[in-house]
């Protein structure tokens, strides 16, 4: 999709072509990360990855930072979403060109969504074997430590094991655990009635004909956006580009493109949404306005990076995985 939009407007205005390397995101972070660390130069100058990579790269110093004046954009886009954690005026460390959230995709033909509305809702008697759960352990961690009040960066890891027994109590209720495509299915083929997966998930669904509602929960939406960022160790030249990029990546036309067609949801205002995001903020929120009115958990990206697998450990422990 960024290779139709922000790839090929950026190469029309530069003469610049880019090549795309699309090898699984955890396999490219590896190999990048030995090449960096060995002293050779990167294969590949900027990468697209989950946010809490982009992080602990950055913490190690190696990536380049983004700066303004080759992408104004930074100065438009909503920062809660599009910065780093610990971003200042100056240059960001890297953006997230989008957000995903993960409310509850309810089969409305099964299930009433009014009836779904609260992270205990899912504990219902009469969900029994009817929920089809992420397997990523963040589409639900933070979402049940909200609920039943315990903060993520107290005493961490061992600080969420109160939440693992809750997920624990989830197994009766659970007759799917796998990645967005399970869940696509088993919404589609209503083997499930309600799911808790990203966005994108529930929008697949619809457009496969499933009648399905996307609900935020009221006790904690959880909102988290993917990293571009560019790799130290590269030529100056490509360092300078590769900042320019992060300018179209946050463009309002691109923005408004991706958002169109993939469901992303943008982080620059100026971008134009479809009417299912514009009708839904509470599932789709786009401004500070709108995180703060469904008490979003926008992802605690510096605690991920440093125990997402221990606490992937205990919630597949407790999922019975």
């Amino acid at each position: 999709m960024y290779a139709d939009t922000a790839g090929k407007a950026f190469t029309e205005d530069t003469g610049i072509p880019i090549v795309w390397d699309t090898t699984d995101e955890a396999v490219s972070y590896a190999k990048i990360n030995e090449e960096i660390s060995s002293g050779q130069r990167p294969s590949a100058d900027a990468s697209f990855n989950a946010q809490q990579r982009a992080y602990t790269n950055a913490a190690r110093g190696w990536t380049i930072p983004i700066h303004p004046e080759l992408a104004p954009n930074l100065h438009k886009v909503v920062a809660e979403t599009a910065a780093p954690p610990d971003h200042s005026d100056g240059p960001w460390a890297y953006i997230n060109p989008y957000t995903l959230s993960v409310p509850f995709i309810v089969r409305t033909d099964k299930v009433d969504p009014a009836s779904i509305r609260t992270w205990n809702d899912l504990f219902k008697p009469d969900l029994r074997q009817s929920l089809a759960v992420d397997t990523i352990y963040s589409s639900t961690a933070f979402g049940f430590a909200q609920s039943i009040g315990v903060d993520p960066a107290q005493n961490p890891p061992q600080g969420m094991d109160p939440v693992w027994a809750r997920v624990s109590e989830l197994r009766p209720n659970l007759a799917q655990l796998g990645s967005n495509a399970d869940v696509v299915t088993a919404l589609t083929n209503g083997s499930v009635k309600v799911a808790i997966s990203n966005t994108g998930s529930g929008i697949q669904a619809q457009s496969a004909g499933a009648p399905i509602a996307l609900v935020a929960p009221s006790d904690g939406l959880y909102v988290v956006g993917d990293a571009y960022y560019i790799h130290k160790g590269i030529p100056d030249a490509n360092a300078y580009y590769a900042q320019v990029f992060a300018n179209y990546l946050l463009d309002p036309a691109v923005q408004s493109e991706v958002a169109g067609k993939l469901g992303l949801v943008p982080v620059n205002p100026e971008a134009t949404v479809p009417s299912y995001m514009a009708d839904n903020p509470a599932v789709f929120p786009r401004s500070e306005q709108d995180l703060a009115a469904i008490h979003a958990i926008v992802a605690p990206i510096p605690l991920m990076a440093k125990n997402d697998e221990a606490w992937q450990k205990s919630f597949d422990s407790a999922i019975g995985r």
